[in-house]
């Protein structure tokens, strides 16, 4: 039987709750994902389970994680104010 590690992240927006899960490694032994999720609980993480693998929901976590991570493409517009705002907190520290 396969297993894989993920992350559940619970939030309140406007009055809602708002539940997110992250699958953090991919399909593997019982023995491994279980090391997988000791590794990532010794770097801190929180919320972190040990999940069978469902082919179903595995694939629809994945669906939903990659629509989450493609929601605010990165603009040239934004690049240009980030690196603009660097160095403006650059040129105050060294002053």
């Amino acid at each position: 039987m396969k297993y894989y590690v993920s992350r559940t992240d619970l939030a309140i927006v406007d009055g809602k709750l708002v539940y997110a899960e992250t699958i953090l490694t991919r399909p593997s032994e019982e023995k491994a994902a279980h090391e997988g999720a000791r590794r990532f609980r010794g770097l801190g993480a929180e919320n972190i389970h040990v999940c069978k693998h469902k082919p179903k929901r595995y694939k629809q976590l994945m669906r939903e994680q990659n629509k989450r991570r493609k929601e605010n493409p990165l603009t040239v517009a934004d690049v240009a104010q980030m690196t603009e705002e660097f160095e403006n907190e650059d040129i105050k520290t060294v002053v």
